[in-house]
């Protein structure tokens, strides 16, 4: 089924009256309206708003087309990136075209799994230190716990530093308020008309104008300093363009550090998150997984299948970015659909990942799917944890390796059981749970 008005053959889905008569829905619960949707019209259809064609998809190998086979006719669309980019700052994760492509060039080496390795010694002491404090016993909401600890990795591997607990509570409650108000700035554009009266966006822009003046801070310290450091910083300070041999300026460090602060931790403890939720109420997995992990050495835990293909699965029921947008920047077609350059083509993970076309039992949590015959990790069609293509997010050892870390630390000493909530869904800018509520016993004194 398609639609063929003004000449192109798109899917079929709602006029732009019937989008903005439900956009009340897609509000009050994106994931399950869209998801809907889909039930209705198929894997993909058409959404219109003013100014606006959408087509949104969980069509896996639609999906690969535009972010993977033909990506360069497709850019961060300025409907999110654009508006993110003002208070987040012109990191790499907001650009598009060349100016994006010399951010990755120059970045890219600091971000293989060899310099990433650097970097695993500053995350343990982290845990070690968190996990010396965690609390056990009935009915704890993990989510907090794992928002807590991400960011301090975050910050500890950006800054090998000690910050002071003034500027961490700056970092923290400033970035928040950043987020939270992005997010209903996006989802309900109509604010916008009253921020002339309310100017509740000058107040959140002062608010990251704070945290970048903050970086500046440091930036200035460790050049002055003289000395060098393992962390990203450096990583960032000591790179160099290619063609012209300059380093960044400092706001493009500023910007690029904020990028990492943001994507470093917000789906680090998502994912976390979801992952001991669904090992509590999963006795199975858990056991395997407990068992996997006693005595192994904690650098070794990156290069764990089974470790792997938990996380794995926890990604595909609950990915993090659970949808991401694309521009055409010319007239393209896809199978049987045709249309005009400016469609917004929305990537719904989500779909993706549950599309009982290409999963089996799409619902149940089966780390076993990721895994060969002899137990060793196999790549999967239609899975996007960090993407795909040449913007598959550049800090995605640096995440797997993280989670891996944490997880065998923490079933060295603790096990879990369920606390009798399911979590909801949350999705904001990236999908996290209300809350994530398990019963948390320590089995060791290992730690």
């Amino acid at each position: 089924m398609s639609n063929s008005a003004s000449g192109y053959n798109m899917p079929v889905g709602y006029s732009g009256i019937r989008t903005l008569l439900r956009s009340y829905q897609f509000l009050k619960n994106p994931v399950s309206f869209v998801s809907r949707n889909m039930d209705i019209y198929g894997d993909t259809y058409t959404a219109r708003l003013p100014g606006h064609k959408m087509i949104l998809t969980r069509d896996a190998a639609f999906v690969n087309y535009v972010l993977k086979d033909n990506h360069t006719n497709y850019s961060k669309s300025s409907f999110t990136s654009g508006r993110l980019s003002e208070f987040l700052g012109k990191g790499m994760l907001f650009l598009n075209g060349e100016n994006w492509l010399k951010q990755r060039r120059l970045i890219q080496p600091g971000f293989h799994r060899e310099k990433i390795q650097t970097l695993y010694q500053l995350m343990i002491e982290v845990m070690d230190e968190y996990l010396s404090n965690f609390p056990s016993g009935g009915a704890i909401d993990v989510y907090p716990l794992m928002h807590q600890l991400a960011f301090n990795i975050v910050i500890k591997s950006l800054f090998d530093i000690e910050l002071s607990p003034k500027t961490m509570q700056l970092l923290g409650a400033n970035f928040n308020v950043i987020q939270n108000f992005v997010i209903k700035d996006i989802n309900q554009p109509f604010r916008r008309a009253f921020y002339p009266f309310t100017r509740t966006d000058r107040r959140v822009l002062a608010k990251a104008a704070a945290i970048k003046t903050a970086f500046a801070g440091i930036i200035n310290e460790r050049k002055q300093s003289g000395k060098t450091y393992n962390d990203l910083l450096d990583m960032l300070l000591q790179s160099h363009y290619e063609d012209t041999g300059e380093p960044m300026t400092d706001e493009q460090v500023v910007d690029e550090l904020l990028v990492f602060m943001f994507a470093g931790h917000e789906t680090t403890a998502n994912t976390l998150s979801w992952v001991l939720y669904l090992l509590s109420v999963n006795k199975h997995v858990l056991n395997e997984l407990a068992a996997h992990v006693t005595d192994m050495n904690v650098f070794d835990s990156v290069k764990s299948d089974y470790l792997n293909a938990v996380i794995n699965e926890a990604m595909r029921l609950f990915p993090a970015a659970w949808l991401t947008d694309r521009v055409a920047l010319q007239d393209d077609n896809f199978g049987s659909y045709t249309y005009p350059k400016g469609t917004i083509i929305i990537s719904f993970f989500y779909g993706v990942h549950r599309n009982k076309a290409n999963w089996a039992d799409a619902d149940v949590f089966n780390p076993h799917r990721f895994l060969d015959e002899s137990g060793k990790l196999k790549k999967v069609k239609g899975f996007f944890p960090f993407g795909a293509g040449p913007r598959l997010w550049i800090g995605n050892n640096f995440a797997i390796a993280e989670m891996c870390f944490f997880l065998c630390k923490f079933f060295q000493s603790y096990t879990l059981m369920p606390a009798g909530h399911a979590p909801k869904l949350k999705p904001l800018l990236t999908l996290r749970p209300d809350r994530a509520v398990v019963n948390i016993q320590r089995v060791s004194n290992q730690i």
